[in-house]
């Protein structure tokens, strides 16, 4: 309960019980995960007394509605709804059925430096729309599925950073502190879902730069320059991908029997003679080649 606190909790007697979670701290700053069948959910004064005193913006993911009580507001959460709140106050909440969030945890004191009105109600709905918003909720689920980036020092201070510029501009940040954390937070996470959408579909023969910028409604330009400082071009990073998919497909007994021109195709090329002469360029031999060479050591 180190992330949400002591409360007195109840669950529905009719119901089998569950719970699951998962949560990655990342300097003062974390990201969550939960799921419960916990009904009613209550935090009076004495369980918030010794608590973090920490800002959340939750994601509710839960297809039943929740109802909030907290400080004097009433709130009902659907699903899809963003709401940020001072997890160390009292609160009440009930659902029927399983509650569902992925959570993202700043302390109150760091974010108040910086989004001085973050503190003027006791909670508060965000635009799920907003592109910081959005991106946030992005940024927290590869956080909590991304192990790498935990093991080395110097991703978990890159991804602390890069987390709280999203917190900042999520939680309505102006002036000179909203430029900053757009330039350093906003084009980190959107050069990171670049590279996410291009690892997951370069092997569309039709994917080009023009077609991922106009997906996310961004300038050919500033996609170009995005994955330039991510270390490879857009035409680098898809053949790249492309000639590693070919090799394996090529190095696996399960394609035996599949024609080299036919697993270029699946690949994404358009045309045997360029995979050819990449393939070649990359690794040494012809396709051919190095197919039998697999399947020779193989044997």
């Amino acid at each position: 309960m180190e992330q949400l606190g002591n409360a007195d909790m109840k669950h529905a007697e009719d119901k089998p019980f569950y719970t699951a979670s998962r949560n990655v701290l990342l300097g003062e700053l974390s990201v969550s995960r939960f799921a419960t069948t916990t009904g009613h959910y209550v935090r009076t004064r004495k369980h918030v007394a010794n608590d973090r005193d920490d800002i959340l913006v939750g994601y509710y993911r839960s297809p039943q509605p929740q109802l909030w009580t907290v400080g004097n507001q009433d709130l009902e959460l659907k699903q899809g709804s963003v709401v940020a709140f001072n997890v160390a106050q009292p609160v009440s909440s009930f659902t029927d059925g399983l509650t569902a969030w992925n959570l993202a945890s700043i302390p109150r004191a760091q974010i108040l430096k910086l989004v001085p009105h973050a503190g003027n109600r006791s909670a508060m709905f965000l635009d799920p729309a907003n592109p910081a918003v959005r991106h946030l909720e992005r940024t927290i689920n590869f956080l909590l599925d991304a192990d790498e980036v935990c093991e080395d020092q110097g991703l978990a201070r890159r991804a602390e950073a890069m987390l709280g510029d999203l917190i900042v501009l999520a939680l309505g940040a102006r002036g000179e502190v909203a430029e900053i954390a757009a330039e350093r937070g906003l084009r980190a996470a959107r050069q990171r879902e670049l590279i996410a959408i291009i690892e997951k579909r370069f092997a569309e023969p039709s994917l080009s730069i023009t077609t991922i910028a106009d997906a996310l409604n961004l300038s050919r330009r500033y996609v170009s320059d995005l994955l330039l400082e991510s270390g490879a071009t857009f035409s680098e990073r898809v053949l790249e991908l492309r000639l590693q998919k070919a090799r394996a497909m090529l190095s696996d007994v399960r394609y035996d029997d599949t024609k080299v021109s036919d697993i270029a195709f699946a690949c994404g090329f358009n045309e045997v003679t360029y995979f050819n002469r990449r393939f070649r360029g990359r690794l040494g031999c012809s396709p051919t080649q190095y197919r039998m060479g697999a399947n020779h050591s193989d044997a």
